[in-house]
Order: structure tokens, then C-alpha cells, then sequence
């Protein structure tokens, strides 16, 4: 099926074809975007085509437009006084990442449509990297990995540790993150796969939703939630790869081991870990998990060497600790 279609409407036209070229560069978004530069041309394509999403700049907002029958009518805000106060408006002189932020809390309101855009069961490989010990390089691994795989692959990322420290490693704040995104599907509010989009930062040339600041946020997801997360993944997204790095405990979020095609598990050779890993497998085995250990490849990282040379987590596809990865990858059996 077709993806829905966003349009964008200003006389400006380098505005328009500059705004939907940088949403064709995120790729993300579970749209088809079309730029048009006068109403005339956006009123004759939307009374022959459906369209979800429309935007509009305030100067190009004629009635015709108006009364143009699209599923959601933004107006992008010249400050000129002259747009339609009973019409949900955005700033058009901010960020197209800004902009879609508050476009997708608009159409969040909306209610949600089941028909077109919905690809049918496409195949998303779903990896997790957890182990049940500690320092042992899980995230860096993660990291690198979803990196090396993001050259050949489109790949998300999912953080799902009580505490990430994202913010500090990355030296940015973030408005939304994984918790928000549960809250829209517990809610009902709009499309998880449009509120997604919106979240959605990139780093490495992988994509990623930036982690939970309150451990509750992932801890109390469900089981279906994440089911629902999954669906709309494979229909709405493009991504053929999600990813995920496990925190240290795994009693609450146990089922989504199931949901990977393989989980790498970073492992120490000491003693006291052989001792907890062994508990982590005798506790699988008596819960008639055999499956997850089938399915578990222990590896034994090198130190991470690239730091300093390279910005955060660039950095971890390079010296001994990437080429580590990087031959995982070529070697194949990754999925």
C-alpha cells in the first residue's frame, strides 16, 4: 500500500522543497511528502488524491484550502496576524525538527486510523545485547554495533536501562524520550509510529530514541505494549533492524528476549562472574527458557580505544573494540 501523504504548501518555494527534502533525508516519518507552491496546485491534487497531513503557510491560506477535504490542517504561523484562530497553528520560523515535533502532538490528538500507509508483515530483525553482569562493555558494544549494522542497514536503537546517562555522554537535553513514547500508546494518543518519528535523533547513521530519565518509564512498560511498538514498527517504519540494549535486570521486560532473532551477552572471566552467569542460566533452564540460551552468543570484549580520538559513540567503531564488531558483522550469522 502507499504511504499517507504529507503536503506542504508555501509560496516560498525554496521553503517547501527545502522542508520535504529534509524529511525525505530523516526517513522515518510513515509519510509520502509532496511540496506545492501555490493553492491552486495543492487544491487540485487533494480533491483528487487523500491527504493526511497538510501544511500551509499562513500567506498561502485561502478559503479554498479550507474547505479541502485532508485529514489534519496545520497552519505554519508568519506572525502576520493573519492566520485562522480556530486552526491549530505552528511556528514556521523554527527548526523542521521542531516543527514535526509539534505537528505529531497535533496529529497525536487526532483519532488514530488502522487503513492506508500500513505495510503488510515486513521483516524487522530484532537483536538485544544483555548480560547480567556489569562493566562488561555492554552499551559501547550495542553502540558499535548498531553503527557498523547502520552502513548496510536502516537500524533503530533503544536504550532500555534505568539510567543511560545519554544526556552527559552526548552533551545534549532532550524533550521526549522512550517514556513519552509508551505513554502515547497506553493513552491511545495517535499513531506510535508518527510519535516516534518525532522523537527520533541520530547518531553514527543510526537512529535512536532517546532513553528514559525515570527508571519507572521502562520498567512498567507491559509486554503488550511493547507488542505494540513492534506491529507498528514492521507496518509503519522502514527500519530493518531494531536493536536493543537490555539494562542489567530483565524479570519485567523477560518476553522480549523471546522477540530476538539473537542476543549477544558481554561476559567477564573472573570468578564471581562465571558464578553469576551460571545462576542467569540455571534460572533460565528451570523457567523452560532453553530457547533464550540457544539463541545467546557470549563474547569477550576488548577495551574500548577509540575514545578522545573520535566525538561519543563514533568513537566505538574504531581501534581493536570496532574491528571486534566489525568482524562480527562480516563474518555473518548476525541474524
Amino acid at each position: 500500500m502507499r504511504k499517507k501523504i504529507l503536503a506542504v504548501c508555501d509560496e516560498e518555494a525554496s521553503y517547501a522543497c527545502s522542508f520535504t527534502a529534509w524529511l525525505e533525508r530523516k526517513g522515518h516519518y510513515p509519510f509520502e511528502f509532496i511540496a506545492f507552491t501555490g493553492a491552486d496546485k495543492v487544491c487540485s491534487y487533494a480533491r483528487q488524491h487523500s491527504v493526511e497531513l497538510l501544511l500551509v503557510a499562513e500567506g498561502t491560506m485561502c478559503p479554498e484550502i479550507r474547505e479541502l477535504p485532508v485529514g489534519r490542517l496545520v497552519i505554519l504561523d508568519e506572525e502576520n496576524g493573519t492566520a485562522p484562530v480556530e486552526l491549530p497553528a505552528v511556528s514556521k520560523y523554527q527548526s523542521c525538527e521542531r516543527i514535526m515535533q509539534e505537528v505529531t502532538a497535533l496529529y497525536g490528538e487526532e483519532v488514530r486510523s488502522e487503513e492506508s500507509g500500513a505495510s503488510p508483515g515486513r521483516k524487522m530483525h530484532i537483536l538485544g545485547v544483555y548480560s547480567p553482569l556489569g562493566r562488561t562493555g555492554k552499551t559501547s558494544y550495542a553502540l558499535a554495533l548498531g553503527q557498523i549494522l547502520a552502513v548496510r542497514y536502516s537500524v533503530l536503537f533503544l536504550n532500555l536501562e534505568a539510567y543511560s546517562g545519554f544526556e552527559d555522554l552526548l552533551s545534549c537535553s532532550f524533550e521526549r524520550n522512550l517514556g513519552d513514547l509508551f505513554y502515547c500508546i497506553r493513552q491511545k494518543k495517535g499513531q506510535p509510529a508518527v510519535q516516534l518519528a518525532a522523537m527520533v535523533r541520530e547518531a553514527g547513521g543510526m537512529h535512536y530514541v532517546p532513553p528514559v530519565t525515570i527508571p519507572e518509564d521502562v520498567e512498567q512498560v507491559t509486554q503488550e505494549e511493547w507488542q505494540v511498538l513492534f506491529e507498528e514498527l514492521r507496518l509503519y517504519s522502514t527500519y530493518q533492524v531494531l536493536l536493543l540494549d537490555f539494562g542489567t535486570g530483565v524479570s519485567r521486560a523477560s518476553g522480549l528476549l523471546d522477540e530476538c532473532s539473537r542476543i549477544y551477552m558481554p561476559v567477564l572471566q573472573d570468578r564471581i562472574s562465571a558464578a553469576k552467569l551460571a545462576q542467569y542460566e540455571t534460572w533460565l533452564k528451570t523457567a523452560g527458557r532453553e530457547d533464550v540460551l540457544e539463541k545467546t552468543k557470549r563474547i569477550l570484549l576488548p577495551p574500548v580505544d577509540g575514545e578522545g580520538e573520535m566525538p561519543w559513540p563514533e568513537c566505538l567503531t574504531s581501534g581493536r573494540f570496532g574491528d571486534y564488531v566489525r568482524k562480527q558483522v562480516q563474518d555473518g550469522g548476525i541474524f
